[in-house]
C-alpha cells in the first residue's frame, strides 16, 4: 500500500522516516559532510565512569 504524496514543499520527507528527535541514535543531519562519528567509550571507561557517579555498572556484551 503505498501513499498520495501530499506535499511537495522543501520540507517533504518519506513517509516511513522519524521525525526530529524521536528515533535511536544520532539523527542523519547532525553531522557536516566529511565528519565521523566520535569513537564510542570503550567498556572499561563506562564502568569506571558508572563507578564515579553511583550507578550501576552496566554488564559487558558478548
Amino acid at each position: 500500500m503505498t501513499r498520495e504524496k501530499i506535499t511537495d514543499g522543501a520540507n517533504e520527507r518519506a513517509v516511513d522516516e522519524n521525525i526530529a528527535g524521536t528515533a535511536a541514535g544520532i539523527p542523519d543531519d547532525a553531522l557536516l559532510p566529511g565528519q565521523d562519528l566520535p569513537e564510542q567509550p570503550s567498556d572499561e571507561e563506562v564502568a569506571r565512569t558508572a563507578k564515579k557517579l553511583d550507578a550501576p555498572v552496566p554488564e559487558a556484551e558478548g
